[in-house]
């Protein structure tokens, strides 16, 4: 399956690079991507995005809040902590007969989509604790 898998990448045009360890790497519209073969499950399908965001002391409440709301939002796609960092993760059982061109394009844009989110979501979870360090004048006048 793996080899299906690996000579689809191929048909499509990407080049995948092996990562010891990880899988095959490569790369689309500037995000980087992981096929992550099974060994010991040809039919399990997993691709993902790697280290998404770093973890820190600073951020591990918006991480997982983060995670927390792609999770219960998105179908299909997953953030998972591994580590000191988030990555998404589009796992699939296969079946048999599958059109691998037409799978491995809709998991990949599923995850481009996933990662448009996380980065909004970030972006307004960023800005709402950046404004809840502002006093309105109100409450300032009220305590007065």
């Amino acid at each position: 399956m793996k080899e299906k898998i690996l000579n689809t990448f191929a048909t499509m045009g990407f080049q995948l690079e092996e990562m010891e360890g990880f899988g095959y790497g490569f790369r689309y519209e500037g995000i980087n991507y992981l096929y992550m073969p099974n060994d010991d499950d040809e039919d399990f399908l997993n691709l993902a995005i790697p280290a998404i965001l770093e973890v820190t002391e600073d951020n591990t409440n918006a991480a997982l809040m983060l995670m927390d709301k792609l999770n219960s939002t998105l179908k299909y796609v997953k953030a998972n902590r591994l580590g000191d960092s988030i990555w998404l993760f589009y796992e699939r059982e296969l079946y048999g007969g599958e059109d691998f061109e037409k799978l491995l394009s809709r998991m990949i844009l599923h995850l481009e989509a996933a990662i448009n989110f996380f980065r909004n979501a970030m972006a307004n979870i960023k800005n709402e604790l950046d404004n809840s360090d502002d006093t309105p004048a109100s409450d300032t006048e009220e305590a007065a």
